[in-house]
């Protein structure tokens, strides 16, 4: 155990001094802390906070107590709880600890230097080390109260916007002036909902950041005023909703692609209202599960309204496969040449046939567009000919549906 005898009668003679101290440090505490900074009604609990911590320190030196051993009194405690309730920074808090110790330390050393003696640097250097003492055990224990209460809090608030979000997705009595309250999200808007989730080797850390500076681009894209809304989902995964007004889709998948981070995102399409609010969560869902059955061939980003048509077989896997080895037959195999050959299928169809066009999207020769394409009708008898409609959407579902494919014999 610690003691400090020798400060005992700088202690006591704190003692009268602690009223006009308090009054002191709560002056020079609004100055430089402004109580806009916190909260208006904030304001009486932390002058009592600073109230008791000098009573404290006080105490502590008059009794020769460890200081390692000394734990917050109530209301201060109480008044760290309520910062972190309001999601008031922790530094906030230790700044206004660091200004009482200084205001304290400049008393006592007062003191101290006002009775001459040959011994004032060792009693100065005593009280130092209480004060050092003293300090990192304040900070360290406001700052466990704190963070206990923070993380308490965000773990409450989150569930109770889960439960919001889940009765606006499923329910049809809603209250929406406090679901919006309680979300701080208005629902009388364009609503764009987003999946986010990161690849295979983002975990842990890596992965929860990854989400959110993905989380922030899109937050960054908005229109100013503009808010989201997040939901977690799992570890590696989380649903945002962003008002749709003037958003650009096509700068933010710009931005997620050129960012490098390990995830991918699905869009839903916009809707008004909480009907669209739903709607865009279902089909940003939709999308996402299209991605996913792709696997690794899927693009960073997927906008639902690009492959809905493919994004609404989810539920037909079967059927799905009947149809591609019907259309396709032994081009409907797994391996590298027959994907090879999809592919260029798939380009030369959209550039109506034409070769050099071909050529140039694949940035190939034509003799190669035209030597894949007779593989395409000698070897594997695909007509390119006809109506192409029903080959288009096979060729479609392999790309987002790879398990339809034949395994390789």
């Amino acid at each position: 155990m610690a003691t400090y005898g020798s400060l005992v009668w700088v202690g006591q003679a704190l003692g009268p001094q602690t009223v006009s101290i308090t009054d002191d440090l709560i002056r020079v505490t609004e100055q430089m802390i402004p109580v806009t900074d916190i909260a208006f009604d904030l304001a009486e609990m932390r002058a009592a906070s600073i109230a008791e911590n000098i009573a404290l320190v006080q105490y502590v030196l008059a009794n020769n107590i460890d200081p390692a051993t000394v734990a917050p009194p109530a209301g201060a405690a109480a008044y760290a709880q309520r910062l972190a309730r309001r999601g008031v920074p922790l530094t906030v808090l230790l700044r206004a600890y660091g200004l009482g110790q200084y205001r304290m330390l400049d008393a006592a050393i007062g003191l101290i230097l006002a009775v001459p003696s040959t011994d004032q640097a060792a009693r100065i250097a005593e009280l130092l080390r209480f004060a050092g003492t003293y300090l990192d055990r304040l900070n360290s224990s406001m700052g466990r109260i704190y963070e206990t209460e923070r993380d308490r809090w965000l773990s409450s608030r989150q569930a109770a916007r889960q439960q919001w979000i889940t009765r606006l997705l499923d329910g049809d009595d809603i209250d929406l002036p406090a679901a919006e309250a309680a979300l701080g999200y208005r629902l009388d808007r364009q609503h764009l909902a987003a999946e986010v989730w990161t690849q295979a080797g983002a975990a842990g850390a890596d992965a929860a950041r990854a989400l959110e500076l993905t989380r922030q681009l899109i937050a960054a894209t908005l229109p100013g005023g503009g808010t989201d809304m997040v939901a977690t989902t799992g570890d590696r995964d989380m649903r945002v909703w962003v008002p749709a007004e003037e958003f650009s889709l096509d700068r933010l998948t710009d931005q997620i692609k050129a960012s490098g981070l390990p995830v991918r995102v699905a869009f839903g399409s916009v809707g008004g209202g909480v009907p669209g609010f739903r709607r865009t969560a279902r089909s940003a869902a939709r999308a996402k599960a299209l991605a996913v059955a792709a696997g690794q061939s899927a693009p960073a980003v997927i906008d639902f309204d690009a492959v809905a048509p493919f994004a609404l077989l989810a539920d037909e896997p079967e059927e799905l496969a009947d149809l591609v080895h019907r259309v396709l037959g032994p081009l409907a195999v797994d391996n590298a040449k027959t994907e090879l050959l999809r592919h260029t299928l798939e380009v030369f169809l959209a550039e109506s046939g034409s070769y050099s066009r071909t050529a140039r999207v694949l940035q190939v020769h034509r003799n190669t567009v035209q030597y894949r394409i007779q593989q395409l009708t000698g070897r594997y008898g695909i007509a390119v000919d006809t109506d192409n409609f029903e080959l288009r959407f096979a060729l479609g579902v392999c790309r987002w549906y790879r398990h339809v494919l034949t395994a390789p014999i």
